[in-house]
């Protein structure tokens, strides 16, 4: 039997981790931080997307699926798993994806969105050519340092203000920061949730460790294949303990994500040695 056999004959023991949340789960916390990972499936022109997300204050990871793109229908599917295991997030932090906030307002009406500072920055720095042209490093310079910390409106609009008139007249200057006033409602939607972060970084670093989990496949053999190696990979995380959380997670090293989120007076199941 070859290693693969071996492998893909325990992973089919596993339960899928959905329907292993809605059973165990159900204390979640108000913030769900959200984004989609890509992989290679063997003969297939496109890759298949991993969506999922990181419950911020839990460290767990209650829902993923599987899906060929991230088209408006496939976020929906992956939000409605929320409303299945009653878990209603007040706070949704993602990148600047309208299918992911469509779909996110959809299933949750009251939901409040906080677009990741971090992708904004880099669209406008994107824009602005700043990597390979000078013109605009110094504005540039003064975006970064606005976003470089929560602030006041008042501090913000100060801010804007003084950009405005040391800018007026250049065209994509103005642009950046009408845009900016666009979207401040989304950049600033943390607001009313203590502690809740601006950018989507712990779902990015989940998915660095995933990527580098990934490297050595290379690509999978089929989406069938790839679902049962992703459930497993997905359990694995949430029944393995955390030991290098620091500053405000710090409590959370020596506890499991799942311990954080299980129902209580519930004895969770042991799939791993």
């Amino acid at each position: 039997m070859t290693a693969w056999r071996l492998c893909e004959n325990e992973l089919k023991k596993l339960p899928d981790n959905n329907k292993f949340t809605h059973m165990y789960c159900d204390r979640f916390g108000s913030t769900l931080v959200v984004d989609a990972k890509f992989f290679r499936i063997k003969g297939l022109p496109y890759g298949y997307g991993l969506l999922w997300g990181v419950d911020y204050f839990k460290h767990d990871i209650p829902v993923a699926i599987i899906a060929s793109s991230e088209r408006y229908q496939a976020w929906a599917k992956y939000f409605s798993y929320h409303r299945i295991i009653s878990n209603h997030p007040e706070l949704l932090v993602c990148d600047d994806n309208v299918n992911i906030k469509m779909a996110a307002r959809d299933k949750f009406p009251e939901v409040h969105i906080q677009t990741c500072t971090n992708h904004f920055k880099e669209v406008i720095r994107r824009n602005l050519k700043v990597r390979s042209d000078d013109t605009y490093k110094s504005f540039m310079k003064c975006i970064n340092d606005a976003f470089k910390e929560k602030r006041t409106d008042a501090d913000m609009f100060k801010r804007m203000r003084i950009l405005w008139k040391v800018y007026e007249g250049d065209p994509v200057c103005e642009s950046v920061l009408v845009n900016i006033q666009r979207y401040y409602h989304e950049l600033t939607g943390y607001r009313g949730f203590k502690g809740a972060p601006t950018t989507t970084n712990i779902i990015e670093g989940f998915n660095s460790h995933l990527q580098s989990r990934l490297q050595s496949l290379r690509s999978f053999e089929s989406v069938q294949h790839a679902q049962l190696w992703i459930n497993g990979y997905i359990l694995k995380r949430r029944f393995t303990k955390y030991t290098d959380c620091k500053g405000k997670f710090k409590h959370l090293n020596g506890k499991r994500g799942v311990d954080m989120t299980k129902k209580q007076r519930v004895v969770l199941p042991s799939y791993f040695s």
